[in-house]
C-alpha cells in the first residue's frame, strides 16, 4: 500500500493547492490524517468543536441537514480525495450540518483554531493565501463576463485558452472535476462533455483524459 503523504492530501484542496512546498509543509504539520471512522459513524455533527476543512482520504460520505421535524436532506456525498469545508478555516460559524461515514472512511482534517495559529506565526502563508484570493475574485470576474458574453462551447474554449496561458504550455491539465467546472463556468456536466467533444471533432483541442491539447 502506498504510503500516505499529509502534503500531497493538503494539496488536493484548491485553497492549498498552489502553495510552496515549505507553507504546504507547515501545514502539514498542524493537520490530522487518516483517523478511520466506521461505517455508519458520524464524522461530524453541530456543536461538535470540529470546526474546519476534512479530506475523504479513502471511503464515502454524506454531508445531510436535519428538519425541526427530523426529516433529512443530503446536500452531497462525498468521494475519496473530496474536499469540505475549506471555507471553516475562515469563519467561525455554527455548522448545522452533518457528516456520516457511508463506508469504513479515512479521514483528514485541519481544525480552524490551530490554521488560525499558525497564519498568526507564519505572515508569508497568510500573504500567499491573500494574493491566491485575489487571482480568484479576478478569475470569478472574468468568468462572468465569459457567462454573459459567449455561448458554452466558446466559453470552455476560452476558459481552455486562458488556462494555457496561465500553465504556459499548449497541453493543459484541468484542475478541477468536471462537474465543478461546468458549474464555474455555468453550464451542466452533460453539456461540458458534449462541448468538449464538438471541440475535439472540430480539432481545435485533443484530449486524453484530464490533459487537454489546444490545438489552435
Amino acid at each position: 500500500m502506498q504510503k500516505h503523504s499529509p502534503v500531497a492530501c493538503l494539496s488536493k484542496a484548491a485553497l492549498f493547492s498552489d502553495l510552496p512546498q515549505n507553507l504546504k509543509e507547515k501545514l502539514a504539520t498542524v493537520s490530522t490524517h487518516q483517523q478511520r471512522f466506521p461505517k455508519g459513524s458520524i464524522i461530524h455533527q453541530p456543536a461538535d468543536g470540529k470546526n474546519g476543512m476534512i479530506v475523504i482520504d479513502r471511503g464515502k460520505a454524506k454531508v445531510y441537514s436535519l428538519s425541526s421535524d427530523g426529516k433529512e436532506t443530503v446536500l452531497v456525498i462525498l468521494k475519496k480525495g473530496d474536499i469540505e469545508g475549506q471555507q471553516n478555516l475562515f469563519i467561525s460559524s455554527n455548522n448545522e450540518n452533518f457528516i456520516e461515514a457511508l463506508d469504513d472512511t479515512l479521514v483528514c482534517s485541519i481544525n480552524r483554531m490551530d490554521f488560525q495559529q499558525l497564519l498568526e506565526k507564519t505572515p508569508d502563508l497568510a500573504v500567499k493565501l491573500l494574493n491566491n484570493f485575489g487571482e480568484k475574485l479576478v478569475e470569478l470576474q472574468h468568468n462572468t463576463v465569459l457567462r454573459n458574453t459567449l455561448d458554452a462551447k466558446e466559453r470552455i474554449m476560452s476558459y481552455l485558452q486562458d488556462l494555457s496561458v496561465k500553465q504556459g504550455r499548449s497541453t493543459v491539465k484541468l484542475q478541477m472535476k468536471k462537474k465543478d467546472l461546468a458549474s464555474l463556468l455555468g453550464t451542466t456536466p452533460e453539456t461540458f462533455s458534449r462541448k468538449l467533444k464538438e471541440l475535439e471533432q472540430e480539432k481545435r483541442i485533443a484530449t486524453a483524459g484530464k490533459a487537454i491539447t489546444i490545438l489552435n
